[in-house]
């Protein structure tokens, strides 16, 4: 049986923690401590320049932590993202600029 989707994941979790974070050394704590409250998916904004740091470090320590980053709003954004091992982006809408 194939794994569940991350479309799946998140709609079986019926709650998304969307958080700020200011600093990446208390990301890790705030996954577990979600994880004991029973959330298991969460979505960074991309509000601090912590955002990327914060998920190496849940991606690292808190494996079972679905997390994701928004809000993505150029392209490059969603290359680093997905590069860094994001379980998913939110992007508030879609751009329809071409390619180069």
């Amino acid at each position: 049986m194939a794994a569940p989707s991350v479309f799946e994941q998140l709609e079986s979790q019926g709650v998304l923690a969307v958080l700020v974070v200011d600093n990446a050394a208390d990301a890790v704590p705030l996954a577990e401590a979600l994880l004991a409250g029973g959330v298991s998916a969460m979505e960074l904004t991309l509000r601090t320049a912590a955002a990327l740091d914060a998920l190496k470090a849940i991606r690292r320590a808190v494996p079972e932590m679905l997390v994701g980053i928004g809000t993505l709003l150029i392209p490059e954004q969603v290359r680093q993202v997905a590069s860094e091992g994001a379980a998913f982006g939110v992007s508030p809408g879609f751009n329809r600029r071409s390619r180069p």
